[in-house]
């Protein structure tokens, strides 16, 4: 809300506040928003955050990622945070374009609510970046709106069953046949 272009209330102290009162998850989210939009600074809310008292304040504010662009992909983030997984917010990678998050390197993690995911050309565009991510050694993982919203646990083990799946998996290789690999290589550069 304002009042001749000025907000009632400076974005700064509403990220604070919220850092401070709710629970983690909604707080950092509103957090992740405010900077994504470039509403506040991560450097402004910390000089609100100094007290003794604000102590969990700014371990949240640690927490937060301006590239994160949706609570779907903050709640997936911290959720993979947990397990100790390196991880890239808002990675760019060639002939793909820009990801949710880079796990480790190689796991690309999307989280894909309806909203946005829901058009004939969307569908598309996932699926030919997909493609473009396995060409270059990247495997996707798409978490749907209803995965997120199930839980930190359930977040967890679909990219877990995948990460370790794609690692330890015996099934990826290319063929013995050297006028097959040929094939596909010749196929490939097309």
């Amino acid at each position: 809300m304002t009042v001749d272009d000025y907000p009632v209330v400076d974005p700064t102290e509403v990220v604070a506040c919220c850092l401070e009162c709710l629970d983690e998850l909604d707080a950092v989210c509103v957090a992740d928003a405010a900077l994504n939009r470039g509403d506040t600074s991560v450097e402004a809310v910390a000089e609100l955050l100094t007290g003794r008292y604000q102590a969990e304040a700014r371990k949240r504010l640690e927490r937060t990622d301006p590239a994160a662009r949706s609570p779907l992909e903050t709640r997936t983030r911290l959720a993979l945070g947990d397990l100790g997984l390196s991880m890239e917010t808002g990675a760019a990678i060639e002939d793909v374009g820009e990801v949710d998050m880079l796990v480790e390197g190689w796991l690309i993690v999307e989280t894909d609510g309806w909203e946005f995911h829901s058009s004939n050309e969307q569908f598309a565009l996932d699926r030919r970046r997909d493609q473009a991510a396995l060409a270059h050694g990247y495997v996707p993982v798409r978490l749907t709106g209803q995965d997120v919203a199930a839980g930190e646990d359930h977040i967890r083990e679909i990219v877990a069953r995948a990460f370790l799946g794609a690692a330890h998996s015996n099934r990826v290789a290319l063929p013995r046949n050297p006028v097959i690999t040929r094939n596909l290589r010749k196929a490939a550069l097309t």
